[in-house]
């Protein structure tokens, strides 16, 4: 087995609708490489005893996609599929399959996404695994599958444009990732250094969660400047089942 490292998103903020591209739902999960009989994430951790349901053998192919977890209030749930890798093996999962890298021990790289699209179709009926699912996509209504995403409290969506080909290891402006963000006001109430940590309250005193990536040059001056409590705005991925923000920025302070 080869550790193939996988194409990389870019990131759009604002979403759009554009001839040449398609529109996938970006699904709140695992990046995973999945083969014949092996499997392994993006950074080359092999996962392959972890998720057994995930061996099809026979079939000579390298699939990329999102490894996921059935969710009650979303189609997926972070939180299960992270309680899975950790070890649970009664939580179901599910691989969403939205590339090939490799089939019948050939490269499908080269090939424009329209075509890998279509290799992966077939890939997918050959192998005919309740547990590998291929990721729906749609032609230039990005801002309608943006709007969809947002119904169902999912995490965003994927812009690809087509005629590409698969950039093995590489970040591309081919592939835009937009967030459905939530937005909150809270309160600054400690920030701690090296590294730089600020931790977040409610305006009622609840502890929501700690900031620690994603800082501007601008936050970074407020926060050196000032001494808590005070207000800042903050976007974050939703909510944690324990209530906390889950992966909060600041925006703006004040």
């Amino acid at each position: 087995m080869k550790i193939v490292k996988p194409m990389l998103l870019g990131y759009q903020e604002k979403v759009s609708s554009e001839e040449g591209w398609i529109y996938e739902p970006k699904y709140d999960g695992i990046r995973l490489l999945v083969g014949n009989n092996f499997s392994y994430t993006r950074h080359g951790t092999i996962t392959t005893n972890r998720f057994p349901e995930l061996l099809f053998p026979g079939l000579e192919v390298l699939l990329d996609g999102e490894l996921i977890t059935p969710g009650t209030v979303a189609p997926d749930d972070f939180e299960g599929v992270m309680s899975r890798f950790s070890g649970n093996k009664e939580q179901e999962v599910i691989f969403m399959a939205f590339d090939i890298i490799a089939y019948k021990n050939e490269p499908t790289t080269s090939h424009p996404l329209d075509e890998r699209k279509g290799i992966l179709t077939e890939a997918l009926s050959n192998i005919d695994s309740p547990y590998i699912n291929l990721v729906p996509y749609i032609y230039t209504e990005g801002e309608a599958v943006f709007n969809l995403m947002k119904e169902n409290k999912m995490e965003g969506i994927v812009a690809k444009r087509l005629g590409t080909p698969y950039l093995i290891g590489k970040r591309s402006d081919n592939w835009r990732k937009s967030i459905n963000w939530s937005y909150h006001e809270c309160i600054v109430s400690k920030v701690t250094y090296e590294p730089l940590t600020v931790q977040l309250n409610s305006v009622e005193g609840d502890y929501l969660g700690s900031v620690r990536i994603g800082f501007t040059k601008e936050v970074k001056e407020e926060l050196f400047s000032r001494t808590p409590p005070y207000n800042c705005k903050v976007k974050a991925r939703g909510w944690t089942s324990t209530g906390k923000l889950r992966i909060p920025l600041i925006i703006s302070i004040g």
